[in-house]
């Protein structure tokens, strides 16, 4: 998956000179929780999250006749973060997850070259996950514990074939050190006569039991 993709395109931006009650009257307006933050031809100069100005405002309100003279910033430009983490619309999704974790941030401007083309936030990706997981759909997870041997997993796929089960997603997850995890939904109303099944087979399918030991 691909950021250019989930990213979102219709922007939200404010110049660097805007005031800091401009830009938290469009947080607000908007529901978002960051701005890029643009200028003169979408050239990135930064960006500003609403921590950014409840941090700047703690001394005090912003807006009204401060021009300075308090010491307190009013302008954007002044609290922003200059040294942006980005992303290109060909970087993948795993690229986004490791620089928001990896940095402890919300929200990654997306640019090519200098110019803005998008963002993509904690939310974006979240919505990626449930989509590829299928989480709202019809359906349950089971979890099957196999020996790392990608023949396993094609074992299981020809069984759950053979078993006629309407799969709506396969995630395959490393497990200790020498095993997968694979964590497949599939939509049936008999969860117990399935695992069963598997377990005939040969399959490792773990009870909640054994994960509270």
């Amino acid at each position: 998956m691909f950021v250019g993709r989930r990213m979102k395109r219709d922007l939200v931006t404010v110049a660097p000179g805007a005031s800091l009650e401009e830009a938290a009257r469009l947080l607000k307006a908007h529901r978002i929780h960051h701005l890029p933050v643009a200028e003169e031809g979408n050239r990135l100069a930064g960006i500003v999250s609403d921590t950014d100005l409840r941090n700047a405002t703690l001394g005090g309100t912003f807006g009204g006749s401060d021009r300075g003279d308090s010491g307190r910033p009013v302008a954007v430009g002044e609290i922003m973060t200059r040294d942006v983490v980005t992303l290109s619309p060909g970087d993948t999704l795993d690229d986004a997850m490791l620089a928001l974790s990896r940095e402890r941030i919300g929200a990654l401007p997306v640019v090519e070259g200098e110019r803005l083309v998008g963002i993509v936030t904690k939310a974006d990706i979240l919505s990626a996950l449930l989509s590829t997981l299928d989480i709202g759909g019809l359906g349950v997870r089971i979890e099957v514990v196999l020996p790392r041997d990608v023949k396993e997993v094609a074992r299981l796929v020809g069984v759950l074939g053979d078993l006629q089960v309407e799969v709506r997603s396969l995630v395959l997850a490393p497990h200790g050190g020498d095993g997968y995890a694979v964590f497949v939904r599939v939509t049936t109303i008999d969860v117990g006569s399935l695992k069963e099944r598997l377990r005939e087979a040969g399959f490792r399918v773990p009870e909640v039991a054994e994960f509270l030991e």
